[in-house]
C-alpha cells in the first residue's frame, strides 16, 4: 500500500494540553509523525505535523483525532519547500 506524507495543524483544547495525543496516533494507527513546529500555553496548544502512514491508517486517525476534541486543519503545500 501507498505510504502518503500529509500536514496537519492540530489545535488542542485546554482540557487535552497534557494527554499524549500523538504517542496515540502511533499507538493505535502505527502512523509516524514529524513535528514541524508548536507552540503551547496554558489555555491551548498549536501542533504543526507530517503525518506519514497509507490512507486509511490517515482517515482512521483524523476521525479519532476529531473525536478527541482536536481541531484537524490541512496545512496548504509550500510551493517552496
Amino acid at each position: 500500500m501507498e505510504r502518503l506524507r500529509e500536514r496537519y495543524y492540530l489545535s488542542y483544547p485546554r482540557a487535552l494540553i497534557r494527554e499524549p495525543i500523538l504517542y496515540h496516533l502511533v499507538k493505535k494507527f502505527d502512523l509516524v509523525f514529524n513535528i514541524r513546529g508548536a507552540s503551547v500555553s496554558e489555555d491551548m496548544g498549536l501542533v504543526a505535523v507530517e503525518l506519514e502512514g497509507n490512507r486509511d491508517q490517515l482517515e482512521r486517525a483524523l476521525v479519532w483525532l476529531r473525536q478527541t476534541g482536536v481541531t484537524v486543519e490541512p496545512i496548504e503545500k509550500n510551493v517552496i519547500e
